[in-house]
């Protein structure tokens, strides 16, 4: 099984609008990669560039000299084109966590309560797993436009919230605004990205709250069990001074 091209990521806060991080799906894997040799695009319509060969390469290791983060390497001799609605069937395994309304206005300071409504549809297992927001997938069927949150503008309607792979969403949505990214205004893309890196950082204090209650429903699963256990043991003692007076 190949690998495909899918939309560019950029950093929230990335000072240069021309730099951006070509990615890679692959389905094997259930994993997106920075990828090399790929076709780089911020937005795809109709039709997604599947490439046949590619080699999965060791960007960096860790201290035990094992592979710590890895990129693709296309075969560009190998590439086809797939339609993009079969890529959102495969990519999502046809899967979706719930439906929600968004308003969504990534110019706007109260964009994070929208996100917040997707949170709140996750199951608890999986919140903690997901990548942050500006990282989700965004598809309009109608359009057949496949684009990345990191370049939209706006987002208004239903929306499908689906998993996108082991680590990321898919938004299907029935409104999507996408950045004018031919003639883009270095003010826009400014405040675009202090807000977009607010959402992200709101993303995270959503999951870090999570964490901590998993954390703390734990302790007290664990302050509960030795309670039960003390009074239990308890329990036994009296018994069998009772049975030994008798």
């Amino acid at each position: 099984m190949g690998c495909y091209s899918v939309p560019a990521y950029q950093k929230p806060m990335s000072k240069i609008a021309s730099w951006v991080v070509p990615m890679a799906y692959v389905p094997k894997e259930r994993l997106e990669y920075i990828a090399e040799a790929v076709e780089t695009k911020l937005v795809f319509k109709e039709n997604l560039p599947y490439y046949k060969d590619f080699m999965l390469l060791v960007m960096s290791k860790d201290l035990r000299g094992l592979a710590e983060r890895l990129k693709v390497y296309a075969n560009a001799d190998t590439v086809t084109l797939i339609p993009i609605q079969e890529f959102v069937n495969l990519a999502t395994n046809e899967e979706q966590f719930g439906k929600t309304t968004l308003k969504l206005n990534l110019l706007d300071e109260s964009a994070y309560k929208e996100i917040g409504k997707i949170y709140n549809l996750l199951d608890r297992d999986v919140r903690t797993t997901i990548a942050t927001p500006t990282q989700w997938l965004v598809y309009h069927p109608r359009a057949k436009m496949l684009t990345r949150l990191c370049w939209v503008v706006s987002i208004e309607g239903e929306a499908i919230i689906r998993p996108y792979g082991m680590r990321g969403l898919l938004l299907e949505v029935e409104k999507v605004e996408v950045e004018d990214v031919e003639n883009p205004s270095l003010k826009i893309l400014k405040k675009h990205g202090v807000i977009k890196q607010r959402v992200n950082d709101y993303w995270r204090r959503l999951v870090a709250m999570e964490e901590g209650l998993e954390e703390l429903e734990e302790l007290q699963g664990l302050v509960q069990y030795t309670k039960e256990s003390k009074e239990e043991e308890e329990t036994k003692e009296e018994g069998v001074e009772v049975g030994e007076v008798e």
